[in-house]
């Protein structure tokens, strides 16, 4: 009996057992590197500006306060660190304001304006990640210019504070965030003089922002 054909059919038989590896028949996929998803880097400089609105409640020298709006619109610039997911750095912003409102003044009988034309803050920031969105609080110090108005004199004066708040942050693109922002501030009280007249306010003011940046 000829063995030979017998032979060749088992080594046929193996090389058919045999598992069939991608790269055995030169699947491209199989060297492909799947390095999962891209985590978006916050770290670095940045720049952009905001428009918001804005409601005041300033002290009235008699007792109470009255009620003043406005809208707001600036820039802001900052610098962000990032260890893994978490975000810290800081923010500065300069802007201009439209907010007023009237009162009436008891210890004279006339009515009383005072208005917010400027303001600036110097805060720190810190988030979370959470790709591509980034939620972060701050808080730090801040800075307006104010007007007040009574029986048709005026005076100004700069009133310093604090403020707190919080947001959300989103990646558009590489270099392009948006964010959506709420502000509480407290400003101390200062002493306007008009005519005779000295008349001491101060205000706090809650603020919403929405603002678009580029990252350097």
């Amino acid at each position: 009996m000829n063995r030979l054909p017998v032979l060749f059919c088992m080594i046929a038989l193996a090389g058919l057992s045999r598992p069939v590896l991608a790269a055995d028949v030169g699947d491209p996929a199989a060297v492909l590197v799947d390095d999962g998803p891209q985590v978006y880097t916050w770290a670095g400089p940045y720049a952009g500006g905001f428009v918001g609105y804005s409601r005041a409640d300033f002290d009235n020298p008699a007792g109470g306060t009255f009620r003043a709006d406005g809208f707001i619109g600036g820039v802001y610039a900052g610098y962000n660190l990032q260890s893994e997911r978490l975000v810290y750095g800081l923010e500065a912003d300069v802007g201009a304001s439209d907010v007023d409102g009237s009162g009436l003044a008891y210890s004279t009988g006339v009515p009383i304006d005072e208005s917010s034309t400027a303001f600036g803050s110097l805060r720190a920031r810190v988030g979370i990640a959470y790709d591509p969105i980034l939620m972060f609080a701050t808080a730090g110090l801040a800075v307006a210019n104010n007007e007040l108005t009574l029986d048709g004199s005026s005076d100004s004066a700069t009133h310093l504070g604090w403020t707190v708040g919080a947001g959300v942050e989103a990646a558009l693109r590489d270099n392009v965030t948006s964010r959506i922002e709420y502000r509480y501030t407290d400003f101390q009280s200062r002493d306007y003089d008009i005519g005779n007249v000295t008349i001491s306010s101060g205000y706090d003011e809650h603020s919403i922002r929405a603002g678009l940046a580029l990252k350097f």
